[in-house]
């Protein structure tokens, strides 16, 4: 039996023709309605780069790589599994839809055998798929996803699919009483032997009905896709292609602040419109899997934010603006009426969602452009950034602390600015850029102090700018103020170039990142270091030399700055790894899905709820570490290479009570040369 034996029946080739042209041209004009949300979106370069991208491609979108991470490994390969399936199938359904037209089949050869085995061993797999990803929404409700009717009615009509594709071979095997693919076909042979025993009419039942359910709900599918979240299906695919292939960071957009001003125009994210297309296709990609809200620190210390939910405000925001049916709505802020303030002011940008997103999405550059329009066009803020913005635009500082306590920290160190040297670049190779937290917070200063040491025995010429340091800019331009921002850039490459500054040394990796890829926009161009680069390279070169141990346990925590934006995660572990003694554990949580301490996106110098704090939840995931490493005799230390870090850490310990030190890897490394000053002041300064 074959397809055109049926589809002639009442007028078959008819009915089929007139399904195709309404499904078609429904989804016509639905992909229509789409199109004008993308086409008022603001333009984006992307048509670059072509082989890199492709590369992405093949390993984001059809390697589904991103779904491949630590515990989500076993749902990764469920969600995988059924869309691998589905591209297979999709050759499947089209000759199924061509048979209502012609004679043509998928041939018995070797060719058209090998596509049978691996259609019919899909259609096992998808089905047992879905039933596994319906027992962990209907079940056991995964907290992450989105629990919701559409997910379950996109997951049926896929069952129904392969059910259909199964039934029809099955049935047209057992009229026939054989099957003539043998084993490149097992599964439908196995459906054949289970419909042999019926009637001739209940088979040809079977296949009519099977067919044209599934012709049908090929149909309903294909125009059900844009109304869905499942719209990823086709968008996805772009979303992949043009997401920047070395986008592991977020490189804030440099804005023409005083033009747009002057222009009366908007900044930032303030209606849909400032979207530009690239955005549309995140807002059109999200699979709802919850995987970005699953990784972010704000959101598991209890605070408001689901960058999940971000995504969804805005595209529902879009979608009723420009809506599948229905009159184009009156264009409105975001902020205040889809998006709570308080969602993206809980932000830490640490860059988590994005890293956890398997198809590439950028919630973070959505929340901190929704911040430079609060900011800069609303004035509106949480009320600690004004000190910050003050001390950032009047004294350089986000502490507002006068230039000359800049300083301090230097006292006793033989340690030279570029002024002492009449700003001859050539008696040095580095300018050690001491960063505001190392300059003016007690603990994060003793940071600095070790750096230097290790310079000095090292025998690294270098010298620091002093007073002339002004902040890099960077808690301006996370929390959204753009013109700080470029003030302080500007005048920071201003007092570089005029020193002839090519290398920089930084022990922040604020710094250190804001440096390395933003001030190129603002043709900033230097060679920059970060200390635990430095150090590891050292150690290598044997210019350090270690003299005495530390026994102790040692816990790494990533910056997410130096981590996830920059991908410097082995540096600071080869360094604590050549220490005498230390035995360095990790932590649940790290490398790139590390946990932020809370004090990224302007949010050091916010005071966090009780019971809500980042860098507590972080602690407690340290004691879980310590609690399960082999050698609990020794002490145990929590490691970091960030300022920041080592200050809301210190903090954490404190609200914990645990007997935990907290030491930066300078501190550590400082203390096993046996410098002079690591002997008692680093050490009493790392305990609690």
């Amino acid at each position: 039996m074959h397809a055109t034996d049926f589809v002639f029946l009442f007028h078959g080739k008819i009915w089929l023709f007139l399904l195709t042209a309404l499904a078609l041209s429904l989804f016509g004009y639905l992909m229509y309605k789409r199109w004008l949300i993308l086409k008022q979106a603001k333009p984006t370069e992307r048509f670059n780069r072509w082989s890199e991208r492709f590369r992405n491609l093949f390993l984001y979108f059809f390697g589904q790589k991103g779904l491949f991470f630590r515990k989500e490994r076993f749902s990764g390969l469920v969600h995988a599994i059924i869309f691998w399936g589905f591209c297979v199938f999709v050759v499947r359904s089209l000759s199924l839809f061509i048979e209502g037209f012609t004679s043509w089949e998928i041939p018995n050869n070797l060719i058209g055998n090998f596509y049978f085995f691996w259609k019919d061993l899909f259609a096992v797999l998808v089905s047992v798929s879905i039933l596994v990803a319906m027992y962990r929404r209907w079940v056991l409700k995964v907290k992450r996803l989105t629990l919701s009717w559409d997910a379950n009615l996109i997951l049926l009509q896929i069952l129904a699919l392969m059910v259909t594709d199964l039934l029809i071979d099955g049935a047209i095997y057992a009229t026939a009483g054989t099957n003539p693919r043998g084993a490149w076909a097992p599964f439908s042979g196995f459906t054949m032997m289970l419909l042999q025993g019926l009637s001739p009419g209940a088979l040809t039942a079977i296949h009519h009905i099977s067919w044209w359910l599934h012709i049908f709900v090929l149909f309903f599918f294909l125009n059900y896709l844009p109304l869905s979240k499942h719209f990823h299906v086709i968008t996805s695919f772009f979303n992949v292609l043009f997401t920047d292939p070395d986008e592991t960071r977020v490189v804030m957009s440099k804005l023409d602040v005083a033009g747009a001003f002057e222009r009366n125009e908007s900044l930032g994210l303030q209606t849909i419109k400032d979207l530009n297309w690239k955005d549309v296709f995140d807002l059109y990609s999200c699979t709802e899997c919850g995987r970005c809200t699953d990784n972010c620190p704000a959101h598991l210390s209890g605070k408001i934010l689901s960058p999940k939910e971000i995504i969804l405000e805005l595209r529902d925001h879009a979608v009723h603006e420009i809506p599948a049916f229905g009159k184009p709505a009156k264009t409105r802020d975001i902020v205040g009426i889809s998006v709570k303030p308080e969602e993206i002011w809980a932000c830490t940008s640490c860059m988590a969602c994005v890293e956890a997103c398997p198809i590439q999405i950028d919630q973070l550059s959505k929340i901190l452009e929704m911040r430079r329009n609060e900011v800069m066009i609303k004035d509106k803020y949480p009320p600690a950034f004004q000190s910050v913005f003050k001390g950032m635009d009047g004294r350089g500082n986000p502490w507002d602390m006068p230039s000359n306590e800049r300083l301090a920290w230097m006292k006793g160190l033989n340690v030279k600015t570029m002024a002492e040297l009449n700003g001859d670049a050539s008696q040095i190779e580095y300018l050690f850029f001491v960063g505001c937290a190392a300059s003016f917070d007690p603990r994060a200063q003793k940071i600095a102090r070790a750096v230097v040491q290790i310079l000095n025995a090292a025998g690294v010429k270098f010298a620091v700018l002093g007073e002339e340091e002004s902040c890099t800019g960077d808690p301006a331009r996370r929390i959204g103020h753009e013109y700080i921002f470029q003030m302080l850039a500007q005048q920071n490459i201003k007092t570089f170039n005029n020193y002839h500054v090519k290398k920089i040394i930084t022990i922040c990796p604020h710094c250190f990142n804001t440096f390395k890829n933003e001030y190129p926009q603002f043709a900033g161009n230097y060679e920059v270091i970060h200390h635990s680069v430095l150090i590891e390279h050292l150690v290598k070169s044997g210019k350090i030399q270690f003299k005495k141990r530390i026994d102790a346990t040692v816990a790494f925590h990533d910056s997410c700055y130096l981590g996830r934006y920059n991908r410097i995660f082995d540096s600071p572990r080869v360094v604590l790894q050549k220490i005498p003694g230390v035995q360095l554990i990790e932590m649940d949580r790290n490398r790139e899905r590390g946990m932020c301490c809370g004090a990224g996106g302007g949010l050091m110098w916010v005071e966090e709820e009780p019971g809500k704090r980042v860098n507590e939840l972080r602690v407690s995931q340290a004691v879980e570490a310590f609690s399960n490493a082999k050698n609990n005799g020794t002490s145990r230390v929590i490691a970091n290479a960030c300022p920041f870090c080592m200050i809301m850490m210190e903090d954490g310990i404190k609200a914990k009570n645990v007997d935990f030190q907290d030491r930066d890897i300078s501190e550590l490394v400082a203390e096993s040369m046996d410098l002079t000053e690591s002997k008692q002041a680093l050490a009493q300064g790392g305990k609690n």
